[in-house]
C-alpha cells in the first residue's frame, strides 16, 4: 500500500518538525529548570504552544486527506499520547502558575514523538480502521486513559526521587524546584483517578461498539486480557490505602511499574504489528 506521508511532501515535512518542537520545548524547560536561565524562561510557554499549534495542524492536516482516517494504530495512538500529555500539561501550566514539572512531562511526549516519526515511514494511510461513534469514544477514552498513566507514572518517579533526598536530608535542586510531597501526592492520586476512568470507558465503548458492529474485536486477545488487567490494578491502587494501608511510597512504585508495563507494550506492539487489534470485515 501507498505511504501516505512519504506520497506527500507537506504532511512529511510536518511529521519531522513536530517531534524537533517537542524536543526544543523540553530543551527550553529544562534549561529552565535546572540552571534558570532568563531567556529559556521567557520563551518556553510561547515554544509550547507553538509545538501544540503545529501537532494540531499536522494531524488537521492528516486527517482531512481523502482515505486516511485516525486509527487504532501505533503512530497514531502514540502521537495522540504525546498531543494529550502535552495540552494537559498546559492548561495545569496555565491554571496553577506552576511550570516545575513541564520539563518531565514534555521530554516524555518529545520522546513519544520521535517514535511516532520513525513509525510514520512505515505507516500506510488506507488502511482498515474502525468506524462508528462507539469506537471513537473507545479510541479517545484509550488515548487520555494512556496519558493519564503517563503522568501518574512520571509524578511517582518525581515522588519516589524528592522522597529519597528527603530521607537523606540533600535539599539539593530538585527539593528546591519541584512541588512538595504532599502536592505530588494529590497530583498522582488525580492522575490514577482519571486513568482509571478513561480505562473505564475504553472498555465499555469497546464491548459495546463490538456488538453492534460489523468491524469486531476479538475479546480474547492478549492486548485486550493486558488492559483489562492494567484496569483492574488501577482500579484497586484506589481503595489500597484504605483497605491495606499502604503509603504513597509504594503505590508510587506500583504506578511506576504500570507505565513501564505500558511503554514496552507499545513499543513492543509497534514492532511487532501496525494496528493494536485484529480485525474482521463483513463484506
Amino acid at each position: 500500500m501507498a505511504n501516505i506521508f512519504l506520497e506527500n511532501s507537506t504532511i512529511f515535512l510536518l511529521t519531522q518538525i513536530v517531534p524537533l518542537l517537542y524536543i526544543f520545548t523540553a530543551t527550553l524547560y529544562g534549561l529552565h529548570f535546572f540552571k534558570e536561565v532568563p531567556l529559556a524562561g521567557r520563551f518556553k510557554q510561547t515554544s509550547l504552544i507553538i509545538t501544540i499549534v503545529t501537532h494540531v495542524a499536522d494531524l488537521g492536516l492528516l486527517t482531512s486527506l481523502e482515505g486516511y482516517r485516525l486509527s487504532y494504530s501505533a503512530y497514531n495512538l502514540l502521537s495522540m499520547v504525546a498531543l494529550t500529555l502535552t495540552i494537559t500539561y498546559m492548561f495545569i501550566e496555565l491554571t496553577t502558575k506552576s511550570d516545575k514539572t513541564g520539563f518531565f512531562v514534555i521530554s516524555f511526549a518529545a520522546v513519544s514523538e520521535l517514535f511516532t516519526s520513525f513509525l510514520a515511514a512505515q505507516t500506510t494511510g488506507y488502511g482498515p480502521v474502525f468506524s462508528g461513534l462507539g469506537i471513537g469514544v473507545h479510541l479517545i477514552s484509550s488515548i487520555f486513559g494512556f496519558s493519564s498513566i503517563a503522568i501518574a507514572g512520571l509524578y511517582s518517579g518525581l515522588y519516589l526521587v524528592l522522597f529519597r533526598q528527603i530521607r537523606l536530608n540533600r535539599f539539593g535542586l530538585l527539593f528546591q524546584r519541584l512541588p512538595n510531597l504532599e502536592a505530588l501526592e494529590l497530583l498522582i492520586m488525580h492522575a490514577v483517578g482519571f486513568g482509571f476512568f478513561f480505562l473505564s470507558i475504553t472498555l465499555v465503548a469497546g464491548v459495546i461498539e463490538q456488538r453492534s458492529s460489523v468491524e469486531s474485536i476479538n475479546l480474547l486477545e492478549p492486548k485486550l486480557i493486558t488492559l483489562i488487567t492494567i484496569w483492574l490494578l488501577y482500579g484497586i491502587s484506589l481503595f489500597i490505602r484504605p483497605l491495606f494501608g499502604w503509603d504513597t511510597k509504594h503505590m508510587a512504585v506500583l504506578l511506576i511499574a504500570l507505565f513501564v508495563l505500558i511503554t514496552l507494550l507499545l513499543f513492543l506492539m509497534s514492532l511487532i504489528t501496525p494496528t493494536f487489534h485484529r480485525m474482521s470485515f463483513s463484506q
